[in-house]
Order: structure tokens, then sequence, then C-alpha cells
């Protein structure tokens, strides 16, 4: 879902930078692009200016001490955003300041500037860098007043600008450029997860009720790229599929043995945590549940494994006599694999919605959620990134089934003691050792399932060679169940 463009806002070309400022940078506002060096500032602006400078609306891109044209113009080329026809036409234009300003100094700096702007008459204009003024001035009185007549003069000209800079938290605060400007965007880079990782955070933009969190981001070939979960993966209100007086509306999920056990069927929209120690059959329950929405009913589903390879899951699926390859060829299942190492959580939570939206998949399996956060130190962000893979599946109003490892010899129903209270129902799947058999006996219960009358207690389990077998008689399904069942099929007839 894009976000709408104002007539008065500048799309920006920046992956989700236009969701993060609700609509886009206001037209004719000055901006600064803050940071340390290499966290993103020139590219972020050159990707603005390309995707908007036109021979109707130029662009003047300001080099002062940074960087020659020629090196700037041989970095741009390695993203897809440049395009070279646009200096050709003049839609874009580079002017090199530097030799000019290490010669003059700061006193011709601002008439400089305007020369230019009178002459080409841009609507956007880019000075990288603006710190260096700030060196160049004499005093802190000088830097004040340059500072000022540059700010007056673009506005004056109707200017929308970006003013870039090694500006620190301190500058902020003190440099008298910020208390003119309408907007600030920070970008940097810091340790995170054990890994080092860029932000971007727009700290002021006026005229816009812009998000205010800090969102990770990467730089690739298209340029910037925004994960920006928390803006990009919300809840639709009203969206959950209902049927007009007779409650919610609830799918099979196609496993004989277990639907017995779920009553009148799962709330579509809904969330499973599948937990259990290693070896009780998750993986094998995760891939059924793909599968069998694949091959009875023709729902499209993806599966994401964080822990086995594409290959080795069509295999198991082989062991169990399923033909997932015939799926994945009628595009019904995606197998996504994503190694541990290179887990980037923001990053592929974006990465999923981009699958299950592109895909129309109605089954979603997460192979492990545990794993896939398993870099989170603190249990509100695990609980918060739970939330939006549990918004993705409400989203596409499928059924969402996420594994989630118990460590051994402990009580707790999932890894980090939070997952529980995100999901809709919990499958508790474990295993003990049998004395007189010597072997380890598989149990499955359902533990939760909000809105459903399901079957209480565990239910041993075995498996068998086309998937997992529960073992079940009528006298364990509560009266609560078969009533609702009758009531499914009754709605069905209707």
């Amino acid at each position: 879902m894009k976000t709408l463009i104002p007539d008065n806002r500048i799309h920006t070309g920046v992956r989700n930078l236009d969701e993060v400022l609700h609509g886009g940078i206001p037209v004719g506002e000055l901006t600064v692009f803050a940071g340390t060096p290499g966290a993103g500032k020139t590219t972020l602006a050159h990707q603005i200016i390309f995707k908007n400078a036109t021979p109707k609306k130029p662009a003047l891109i300001f080099q002062t001490l940074s960087e020659p044209t020629a090196k700037t113009l041989r970095y741009l080329g390695h993203f897809e955003f440049y395009d070279p026809k646009k200096l050709e036409d003049g839609s874009v234009t580079f002017i090199d300041l530097g030799e000019i300003l290490r010669a003059k100094g700061l006193a011709q700096a601002v008439e400089l500037l305007m020369t230019h702007v009178k002459k080409v008459k841009p609507t956007f204009v880019v000075i990288d860098s603006f710190k260096v003024f700030e060196d160049l001035a004499l005093n802190r009185e000088e830097l004040r007043k340059f500072t000022y007549e540059v700010a007056v003069n673009l506005m004056a000209w109707e200017c929308t600008a970006f003013l870039l800079g090694e500006f620190s938290t301190n500058d902020i605060e003190t440099n008298p450029l910020f208390s003119i400007i309408d907007g600030i965007i920070s970008l940097r880079i810091r340790k995170e997860s054990g890994e080092h990782q860029r932000f971007i955070q727009v700290l002021k933009m006026r005229g816009t009720d812009h998000s205010r969190d800090e969102h990770s981001f990467a730089i690739n070939a298209e340029g910037i790229e925004i994960y920006a979960p928390r803006v990009t993966i919300q809840r639709i209100p009203g969206s959950d599929k209902m049927l007009t007086g007779n409650g919610p509306y609830r799918v099979q999920l196609g496993i004989p043995h277990l639907d017995k056990l779920l009553g009148e069927g799962v709330v579509s929209g809904s969330t499973f945590l599948i937990s259990g120690v290693a070896g009780t059959g998750k993986t094998l329950l995760l891939l059924e549940f793909i599968y069998r929405g694949a091959s009875e009913f023709g729902e499209k589903g993806v599966f994401f494994s964080f822990e086995e390879t594409k290959e080795r899951i069509i295999a198991n699926g082989k062991g169990m006599g399923w033909d997932i390859d015939g799926q994945m060829k009628k595009g019904n299942i995606e197998i996504v694999f994503i190694p541990q190492p290179n887990i980037i959580v923001e990053k592929d939570l974006l990465m999923m919605k981009d699958y299950i939206e592109k895909m129309g998949a109605k089954r979603i399996a997460v192979d492990s959620s545990s794993v896939f956060v398993h870099k989170i130190t603190e249990p509100q962000i695990v609980r918060e990134k739970m939330f939006q893979l549990a918004t993705l599946v409400q989203r596409s109003q499928g059924v969402g089934f996420f594994a989630s490892d118990i460590p051994y010899g402990s009580n707790k129903i999932s890894r980090f003691g939070v997952e529980e209270t995100v999901v809709d129902g919990i499958i508790l799947l474990t295993a003990s050792s049998n004395d007189k058999t010597l072997r380890r006996d598989r149990f499955l219960e359902i533990y939760k399932l909000r809105n459903t009358a399901h079957a209480n207690g565990r239910f041993k389990i075995d498996i068998g060679n086309n998937g997992i077998v529960i073992h079940t008689n009528k006298s364990r399904l509560a009266a609560p169940v078969r009533k609702a069942k009758a009531k499914q099929v009754k709605r069905k007839n209707e």
C-alpha cells in the first residue's frame, strides 16, 4: 500500500521514506541531512534529486570542499537511480565551489551561490557540505549572518534545499542554522545486535506529522532502502473478514487429525506458535500445513526458513510422500531460505511482506521465529517483532504457523517468554520416554486458541509416511467442539 503524495509534497523516490514522512518532503522547505561521514547523506540527496529533477524543475548541486565532481559522478554510476541524461538536458547541474571557497573564503560565498541560483532558477538546491562554511567562518557572528542570508535567499527563490553536513547532536542544539531550517533528517551508523547498521530518523519536518522513530536502512544498487516495519507493517482496522450474522470467517487446515481438535475451524488472520524442544516435529508440522493448503485447497503458501535450505526442505517433503516440487512449479508454494548469519530482522520483515503480498499467500510458515529474533536481547523488542510477523498474517487474512524452540528442561511454552502474548493460538509439542517400549513418545496439545472451542488435553502423535498422525477418539473431543463442527456444516449449506 503506497502513500499518497499531495501536490505540496515531494515524492522522495526512497523506499519507505515517504511513509516515514507521512507524505513526502514539503515543497519549498530547507532540510538538513546530518550525520557522520559514510552514513549516506550524499546518496540520500542525490537519490531524491535524480527522482525529481527535470528540465522544467532543475536542480543545482553545489560541491564545496568535500570531493570533486568527477569523483562524485563515478560514485553515482553504481546506482540505478543515476541517469546521465539528466546532466545533458540541464535537469541536474553540479557546481564545484571548492577552489573558489579556498581562495576567497566565506565572504563571497553567498554572492557566488546566488549568482548560480539566479541564472538557473532551480527548483532544488543541494549544498554538500554545508558544514564547511562553519569551518571557514572567522567567528560565530559571521557564521550566523551567512547562514541567515543563505536561508532567506533560497526561501525567496522558493527552492527546496538540502543542506548536508557532519553535524553532531551538539551542533543541532547550538548551531544557528538549526533555528532557521524547516527539517532535520539524521543518519548514523552504530552497532546493533552485534552488527554495524545504518539508521535514519526524522528529527524535525515542518508541515508533516512524521514518524519520530529511528529506522534501519541499507545502501544497495537501488540506492537507500529504509525498512521501517513500525510504519509499513501496521494492522488495518476493519480488514478482518466477517460473515454477517455468523461470526468470524473460519478456515480448515486440511490436516485431518488436527482439524478434529480445532472445532469449527481457525479464524482467518490467526497466528499459531508451534512450540517444542528439538525433535518434536515442529518443522514437519509447518511443512504439512503449507503443503495441505496448496494440495487440498489451492491456497498459496510461503515457507520462510532460517535453519534448513530449500533443497533439504523439499527432500523432507518427498520423504513424507509430498510433491512439494510440483506445487512450487504451479506457483502454490514458495520456500525462502535465509541463513542464520545473514538475518537482519528489519530487512527480512520487509522481505517477508513483499513475498506475502506479491504471492497473495494465505499460509505463512516461519521456521523458526526464535532463530529469526535470536540476536535481539530486549524482550519488548522481541515482542514487537513477533507482533509485526503476526500483523503480516492478519493483513493477508491467512493463517500463520511460527515455530518456537523451547529450551530443554524448562517449563516455558516459547523461547523468550513473550511470544505467547502475541499469537492467537499455541500448539505445544512434547516428548517423553516410554519405559515399556524403550522409545520416546510424542504428544500434541492445543494449549491456547482464541475465539474457538477446541479439544483439551494431550494427544499422542506419530510421524507416518504421509505426515503427522494424531491419535484421537470421540470421548476425548469435548461436546462444544462437536457442536461447533455441526454448526460449521450448517453455515456452509447456507
